[in-house]
């Protein structure tokens, strides 16, 4: 027999047969080598003497980091064993706990329910007492008590004037009372009707209200704090009857002197002069 047929017939087949049989690289147990995962777990516990604080503990296993999730949409933050957390609204907060081990990391999640609100951040805000203080009007002693434009140009649109003699009785009263916001809008018998309101532009009839309103010291565009009622213009509505929204920012506030202007950055502004009533 040909000596090279021989080996391509015979012995090549079974040189691959044993390469097939013949064990191939052995899987490395990384995660063995490096360590033991991490178990993760905690408790939580209400803390005595501070409103809607929790005490958030550790109880994982084989960990030597951790980050926490709290709940309030920041993300996980890295932290000790052991971190307080705090809820100015009342809710369920789904809590996590990231816990890190030298084999791998483990996850724990469990809800925190908060029972009540916690006003006292809003309450003790220098500008809500200024804002509570008294009643506000409209500065009818201002050239340009209210005007209109873009955020970029807020008297774009509309320069100011002096006020229609129904707007200069008009006030505002901000309390917070029995736990609750209010906002207390008195006509005093006829209401200056906007763009929005026939006729346009002329005294109109009386749209006093009661409204629940919030206060924020989040703020998007210029400002020092935020103002939102419920419902829509001219439902519902602080100054002129046809502004974009009921978004509200503080400009600047005084004990006797405050700056308000609606509508959200994207919407047409109104800026309004008030003075103390």
């Amino acid at each position: 027999m040909n000596y090279k047929m021989f080996v391509r017939q015979y012995c090549l087949p079974l040189v691959a047969f044993f390469f097939i049989l013949s064990p191939g690289c052995k899987k490395e147990d990384y995660a063995g080598k490096l360590g033991t995962s991490a178990k993760a777990s905690f408790k939580v516990t209400k803390v005595q003497g501070k409103l809607n604080t929790y005490l958030l503990e550790s109880t994982s296993q084989d960990a030597y980091r951790y980050q926490w999730d709290i709940g309030l949409n920041e993300g996980a933050k890295s932290g000790g064993s052991s971190i307080e957390a705090y809820y100015i609204s009342k809710g369920t907060f789904n809590v996590k706990l990231y816990a890190y081990g030298e084999g791998g990391y483990d996850i724990a999640t469990q809800p925190v329910v908060v029972d009540q609100d916690d006003f006292t951040p809003t309450l003790n805000n220098e500008n809500f007492k200024l804002l509570t203080a008294h009643a506000w009007k409209l500065d009818g002693s201002s050239s340009a008590p209210v005007i209109v434009g873009r955020e970029g140009n807020p008297s774009e649109y509309f320069g100011g004037g002096s006020l229609a003699a129904c707007q200069l009785d008009d006030y505002y009263t901000f309390s917070f009372a029995n736990n609750a916001f209010k906002v207390i809008y008195n006509a005093a018998g006829a209401t200056f009707n906007g763009g929005n309101v026939e006729p346009t532009y002329n005294c109109g009839s009386d749209r006093s209200y009661e409204s629940a309103f919030t206060f924020s010291t989040a703020v998007e565009g210029a400002g020092t704090a935020t103002i939102t009622i419920p419902n829509t213009p001219p439902t519902r509505f602080i100054g002129v009857t046809d502004v974009s929204s009921n978004n509200y920012r503080i400009i600047s506030i005084t004990a006797n002197e405050m700056v308000l202007r609606s509508g959200k950055i994207n919407e047409t502004v109104h800026t309004m002069r008030f003075v103390k009533r």
